[in-house]
């Protein structure tokens, strides 16, 4: 029973992973986009016009590519429900590492975005290092002294850096640097 309730455990934490994750973000405002949901739509008219596995077949794609359960994955694309982590999990200081950096992330690809309106692929698979800056900056309290803040904030950034893949790793999470080759495999 033990080994059940485990696994239960993981796989919902890699589920509420994906779904705070750059990736998750990604995939979701482009199939929104591309099949015209917003936020205005009723939940009512998505269930009745998308609730079909095929309506929306790079969900199942997507379901399918990544072993991640298809009802809660359609759920946070179309209505944007995000699932809860758990408290069970053991690395909660890892974890929030790595959903920091998965923020800095979002907020980086949604400020290109505005700026140029467009998001290559080559940019995408670069930004990582200044995500991982930026979060571990943010994670550093009042520091006064210039030399002392850089000192930390270098240790802090190899410490995210492990952090973060080893959650990935973990978890077998995608990240920045095969979005491209996911969204091309869902797209089929």
């Amino acid at each position: 029973m033990a080994g059940k309730r485990s696994y239960n455990t993981y796989t919902k934490t890699r589920l509420a992973l994906f779904v705070r994750s750059y990736v998750g973000y990604s995939i979701s405002s482009h199939l929104r986009a591309k099949y015209k949901i917003d936020n205005s739509v009723a939940k009512s008219s998505l269930l009745h016009n998308y609730s079909n596995k095929k309506s929306i077949s790079e969900i199942s794609r997507l379901s399918k590519i990544l072993n991640l359960n298809y009802k809660p994955l359609w759920r946070f694309i179309l209505i944007g429900k995000l699932l809860k982590i758990s408290v069970k999990i053991s690395p909660q200081k890892e974890i929030r590492a790595y959903l920091k950096i998965e923020k800095e992330l979002i907020i980086l690809k949604t400020a290109r975005q505005e700026k140029e309106n467009v998001v290559n692929d080559d940019y995408e698979s670069r930004f990582l290092g200044v995500a991982i800056e930026r979060a571990a900056g943010n994670n550093l309290g009042n520091i006064k002294d210039d030399s002392v803040f850089e000192e930390r904030l270098e240790i802090l950034q190899k410490e995210y850096l492990h952090w973060y893949y080893k959650i990935a790793y973990k978890y077998k999470l995608p990240t920045a640097r095969i979005l491209a080759f996911i969204m091309r495999l869902i797209s089929k």
